[in-house]
């Protein structure tokens, strides 16, 4: 059968079709050489070839060849010519079976690995099984261009595909984020930047209200007290009223309950975190903390492993089409500033930030040794490639949990 495949592969149009779905160890040695003698001449030149063609360009990089290894050459060749094609559909499901082998094989190969205490290859074996379930292969993974159809363009990349921020001087300079894009928000601690992602799913005019599902998902502190916070914003109560009036704070947040999900992920993986995305199909999805996520593989330094931990999250929103929105925590050179800097991000060493499509830091005044709480805060837009505006809005962070200009 190898040599059939190889007969049917010298058709510049059937390699063209099906060469991105076969995997080089469904051949042997002697017919793996004639195999990428073929891949090489396709790649150069855009006809079909001759067995001939093949054996004279084979020649031509092996001048030092002995007669031995030019006679299994040859033999292979004079083979592959003797053999007759595959009919080109049955050529192609042929390929698919023997990519589900090969790809079965493999990662059988790597789960022993993982047995063997090789950790480093559990995100490769995921991977590999992500994509057999996605139907095993595409018709041509290397996808279509970027339409020239200027409406879907602008269906995709526009404000009316984006989710709007419940902030209205926000919303007017950078009105939301969408589908695929992904957004970073930092501060110091105690700051409130849980609370500034709850506010705007769960307050007034939030995503909530206007019908799209949050998912948020969080490693730090309970969701069960972010889920109170959910309910305070929505119902303008505070967390103390909500104790007071459980029922009325509840049956308030029917209104807004089923878009609004909640899920502790403490120690959880990357991949654990793509399969619940997977499952619960978002519209916009919320990690808190990102920086906190498990990464498996080996790392010379955390900025090394920061760089892969935002590079993956940039990747979940393009996969899942959702709007992700991460948390990190800022370093100690923004204690006690209104201004922040994307480079403030604790251990961000430019790669954190290199991922960003949207960075909102949140600032806030030192806190006074007067017992009234310092409400005001500052979010500093410091990197936007969705409008490219930068600058400062100030809000108050009410005691509801509501974040209000």
């Amino acid at each position: 059968m190898q040599a059939n495949l190889l007969h049917s592969l010298l058709s510049h149009e059937f390699h063209t079709q099906n060469n991105h779905m076969i995997k080089t160890t469904i051949f042997d040695d002697t017919y793996l050489k004639l195999y990428t003698v073929i891949n090489k001449a396709h790649d150069k030149y855009n006809h079909d070839l001759s067995i001939d063609d093949i054996k004279a360009l084979w020649m031509a990089d092996n001048p030092t060849a002995t007669n031995s290894e030019a006679g299994v050459f040859m033999d292979a060749a004079t083979d592959t010519v003797a053999s007759t094609p595959i009919n080109a559909d049955v050529a192609k499901d042929v390929i698919e079976n023997l990519w589900r082998q090969e790809t079965f094989r493999e990662i059988a190969q790597l789960s022993l690995n993982v047995s063997s205490g090789n950790l480093d290859v559990a995100d490769k074996i995921y991977g590999l099984i992500s994509k057999a379930k996605d139907g095993m292969i595409a018709e041509d993974d290397l996808g279509d261009p970027v339409t020239s159809d200027i409406h879907e363009l602008l269906a995709t990349s526009t404000d009316k595909a984006r989710f709007k921020f419940n902030i209205e001087t926000l919303s007017r300079h950078v009105y939301g984020i969408g589908p695929g894009e992904f957004g970073i928000v930092f501060a110091r601690p105690e700051t409130g930047k849980s609370a500034f992602c709850i506010s705007l799913a769960a307050s007034p005019g939030g995503w909530a209200e206007q019908g799209k599902t949050t998912l948020f998902l969080g490693n730090e502190e309970a969701m069960g007290r972010s889920k109170i916070r959910a309910m305070a914003c929505w119902s303008g109560l505070t967390t103390k009223e909500c104790e007071e009036q459980p029922d009325h704070a509840q049956m308030m947040y029917q209104d807004i309950d089923q878009h609004i999900i909640m899920k502790d992920i403490q120690e959880w993986d990357f991949n654990k975190v793509e399969r619940y995305i997977e499952r619960i199909n978002p519209d916009i999805v919320v990690l808190d903390q990102l920086d906190k996520i498990n990464l498996t593989g080996s790392f010379n330094a955390t900025h090394e492993k920061l760089r892969e931990v935002y590079r993956r999250a940039r990747e979940v929103a393009k996969k899942y089409n959702v709007a992700l929105m991460c948390v990190s925590q800022a370093s100690v050179e923004a204690e006690g500033r209104t201004r922040l800097e994307y480079s403030m991000m604790e251990g961000s060493k430019t790669a954190k930030a290199s991922e960003g499509d949207l960075i909102l830091g949140i600032g806030k005044h030192t806190q006074s040794d007067d017992d009234d709480p310092n409400t005001m805060r500052f979010i500093n837009v410091s990197k936007n490639k969705l409008s490219a505006w930068h600058g400062m809005v100030a809000f108050n962070l009410e005691a509801n949990g509501r974040c209000v200009e």
